[in-house]
């Protein structure tokens, strides 16, 4: 049995993720977009001749350039060794699975730290702690350096999405922590061999094929949360009832978005396979045009007449990321009030927030 460290994350929250049918998923636009700009952030650190596309046919575009040239620049800055990309870790567990990857990034850094990092260039959050395909990629290549590194860096460089921890964010774990992770993967996987299906829901659902129609586990879910409205028939409720509710339908909405996507892809698969699905067909989808390679402002004067240049300023982001501090926009910059919202949060920290906190001489 083999496993990908990129869905190592299924099996280990999953047991039963690896023994249902599911056909080969086939990335769409976005994961070739993203595949394109780890290609081109892999030249920028290995010194290679950047080319107009990538190897995938994909334009390198200038938002390409612009995210990923901050990101190389740093890791070189940090690395006190050779930045190796695109390298092979595959390790073997006690109980025969083959464990297979290549990272994005690897290097050792000027205080000895081993830095395994990646670039998700798509707008779903991707989280660093407990991540299991870095930790996937790490446990192999501390067995492919054979050597026990005092700390291990994990770091997951997304530039476009907003997170509360930055566009980078880092985990660090020690030699010890690492096998304490390597070994639960090697438990994980002796379960599975041994013969345990059990199919578990999560939020990792929404990454898994299984939950268009293969995973009877989601299904199930799926119709609880299509139903659960239909027990809400009180005309008045409490604050903890209200609490629940909200809990609820949330849960709820997130299952059916998830097999909604999940049966579009299944759909979209079949059509391309030449099944017809009654009232529904295939549309093509495009993005925004942009201009054809060697299309320029001045070849557009020539041919017309006009120009075709516009200045705009940066968005406050963007210039952020050239380096002005962070504290002067906020004093140049607004954000438009668009209404309230309600926000799931811990009741403990709220209340420290309104009242603050009492420490037991009686300050705050």
């Amino acid at each position: 049995m083999e496993i990908r460290c990129s869905s190592l994350a299924r099996p280990m929250i999953c047991a039963g993720y690896v023994f249902l049918d599911l056909p080969k998923s086939k990335g769409g636009a976005a994961a070739e977009e993203g595949t394109a700009c780890g290609e081109y952030l892999e030249w920028l650190l290995t010194n290679k001749t950047p080319s107009s596309h990538a190897s995938n046919g994909v334009f390198i575009n200038s938002d390409m350039m612009f995210y990923t040239q901050p990101i190389a620049d740093d890791c070189k800055a940090r690395a006190a060794t050779e930045i190796l990309c695109e390298q092979r870790i595959d390790w073997t567990t006690r109980s025969g699975v083959v464990i297979r990857g290549q990272y994005d990034i690897c290097f050792v850094d000027h205080e000895g730290t081993l830095c395994i990092e990646d670039l998700k260039y798509g707008w779903g959050i991707v989280e660093v702690k407990e991540n299991w395909q870095l930790l996937g990629y790490a446990i192999g290549e501390v067995i492919r350096r054979d050597k026990p590194f005092e700390k291990i860096s994990f770091k997951i460089h997304q530039p476009r999405p907003h997170h509360e921890e930055g566009t980078t964010r880092e985990w660090i774990l020690t030699y010890s922590e690492l096998l304490g992770y390597k070994e639960r993967i090697e438990k994980r996987m002796e379960d599975i061999i041994n013969g345990n299906r059990t199919l578990t829901t999560s939020s990792k659902c929404k990454y898994c094929q299984g939950a268009g129609e293969a995973c009877p586990a989601f299904n199930r879910l799926f119709y609880r949360s299509m139903e659960i409205t239909t027990e809400f028939v009180q005309d008045s409720i409490t604050d903890d009832e209200l609490s629940r509710q909200l809990d609820q339908v949330k849960r709820a909405k997130e299952v059916i978005k998830i097999k909604e996507d999940s049966l579009t892809e299944l759909g979209v698969n079949r059509i391309k396979e030449g099944k017809l699905i009654p009232n529904y067909s295939q549309t093509e989808r495009y993005g925004n045009r942009t201009w054809k390679k060697g299309v320029s402002p001045e070849s557009i004067h020539a041919l017309t007449g006009k120009s075709a240049l516009q200045t705009t300023m940066m968005t406050p982001a963007k210039v952020e990321k050239m380096g002005i501090p962070r504290k002067l926009v906020s004093q140049l910059a607004e954000k438009q009030f668009l209404g309230m919202k309600l926000e799931k949060k811990n009741s403990t920290e709220i209340g420290n927030n309104i009242f603050g906190t009492t420490n037991p001489e009686g300050g705050k």
